[in-house]
Formats: C-alpha cells, sequence, structure tokens
C-alpha cells in the first residue's frame, strides 16, 4: 500500500506543480490492450502454450503546455489489467483456450511527448516514458481447480517498465483536442517471481512428489487508446 501511495502522491504533485501559475492539458484516456506474457523456466504446465489477453484500460493524465513544439512533459494515473491466457487440451481432447491470468494494476506513468507537426488536420506525435505498477488485485486463487502451478504469495506488486509510442491529435476548438495513441509497455521487472519448490504433490494420478524450478513472469502490453483533454490556458494581463 505504500507503493500504491507514493503512486497517488506523484501524480498529485505533478499537478500541483503544474497548475502553478501556468498553462496546462488535462484529459482522460481509454481503449484495449492485447496483454502478454514471457514465462521463463516454467514450473508444470505453465510455460506452454501462453495465448494473448485483452483487456480494457483507462487513464487520468496532465501534459505541460507546448505552443512552441519544444516537447512536453506529462503524467498519467490509470488502472491496467496485465497477464496472459493459457491453452490446453482437455481430458476428452476437445481443445480449450479458457485460462485467464489476470493482475490488476494501478499505473503511475511519467514521460515526455513530442509533436512532430502542427500543419494539417491530424497532429502526429510520440511519447517515451517510464512506468511504475501496483497489484491491486489478482485471480490466481481462481485457478486452483484447473491444477496449475501458481501461487498468489509469489507475485511481486511493485513493478516497472517502459512505455514507448505516438499518435495523432484532432483539434476541436481552441481548448479541446482528441486524439488516437498507440503504445508498446514493456515491463522490466517481473510480475511473477517463483522460486524453486520441492518435493510438491502432482495434482495429476498417480500423484507423484515432483519439484518445480524457478518460474519468472514479465509483462508485455500494447494498448491502444482514444481520448479527450482540455487546456487550462493562463494568459499574462500587464
Amino acid at each position: 500500500m505504500r507503493s500504491l501511495f507514493f503512486f497517488v502522491s506523484v501524480f498529485f504533485a505533478f499537478i500541483a506543480n503544474e497548475g502553478e501559475a501556468q498553462s496546462f492539458w488535462f484529459g482522460a484516456k481509454g481503449g484495449g490492450a492485447m496483454n502478454l506474457q514471457s514465462w521463463g523456466n516454467g514450473g508444470g504446465d505453465v510455460s506452454l502454450n501462453r495465448s494473448p489477453m485483452f483487456s480494457l484500460n483507462g487513464d487520468a493524465f496532465i501534459e505541460s503546455y507546448d505552443p512552441l513544439q519544444k516537447g512536453s512533459l506529462y503524467a498519467s494515473l490509470g488502472f491496467h489489467t496485465r497477464g496472459s491466457g493459457l491453452r490446453y487440451f482437455s481430458v476428452n481432447n476437445l481443445f480449450n483456450d479458457v485460462l485467464r491470468y489476470r493482475f490488476q494494476n494501478v499505473v503511475l506513468e511519467l514521460g515526455a511527448k513530442k509533436m512532430l507537426s502542427q500543419r494539417g488536420e491530424l497532429f502526429p506525435y510520440f511519447i517515451l516514458g517510464v512506468r511504475g505498477e501496483y497489484t491491486v488485485g489478482n485471480n490466481l486463487d481462481n485457478l486452483v481447480t484447473f491444477n496449475t502451478f501458481v501461487y498468489p504469495e509469489f507475485i511481486r506488486n511493485f513493478n516497472y517498465g517502459v512505455t514507448a509510442g505516438g499518435g495523432f491529435e484532432l483539434p476541436m476548438s481552441e481548448l479541446a483536442n482528441v486524439f488516437l495513441e498507440f503504445a508498446m509497455m514493456p515491463d522490466l521487472s517481473y510480475q511473477y517471481e517463483q522460486f524453486p519448490l520441492y518435493n510438491i504433490r502432482s495434482p495429476w494420478p498417480p500423484y507423484n512428489r515432483i519439484n518445480l524450478g524457478l518460474t519468472q513472469v514479465r509483462n508485455l502490453s500494447i494498448e491502444i487508446k482514444a481520448g479527450v483533454k482540455f487546456l487550462r490556458k493562463v494568459e499574462y494581463i500587464d
């Protein structure tokens, strides 16, 4: 919870700093994500046949005003679901794709944005940022009945990564723009890290005792979002 409090505090500190007698943009964005996970040195069947998991994510953000196209800074705070799917064959040899490993994360992102052009109807831009994420929920307890070797106690609640992407803005008025944004969001840390476990009872007949190796899970999300932002414009009059 300390990490979550830190995320929220940093976000509102950024807002307070931007709001001190200077112009800035603020708004919200939301959309879909294709979530992937790499399962290194997996234990049991959890490293096999990984498939994407799709989710809806959303953020509130603030962005510095950049009338000269020199570049701006931004901060966003949102709720994102990370995870992946597991394909498997049932006992009657019918293919299923029903298992989803979900991690609900509060995400703080700080970064820089560069507008490439403000000519024409659409303004292209790119972004580069760093992220901190705090896991507030997961569904691993619900997967026990599927005999998967994953345990909530090995979840790493704090994670971090980078964001790279870009998009297009469409001005609606002097004080409002809409935009479409694409981003690649790889994690640099592990969402789940299970150290070797020994003498574990197998959930399948004949229920032998087995050893599980190191399991490290890293997230990768590809997101597409639409959003709207509004300009709080400060003008100085002599």
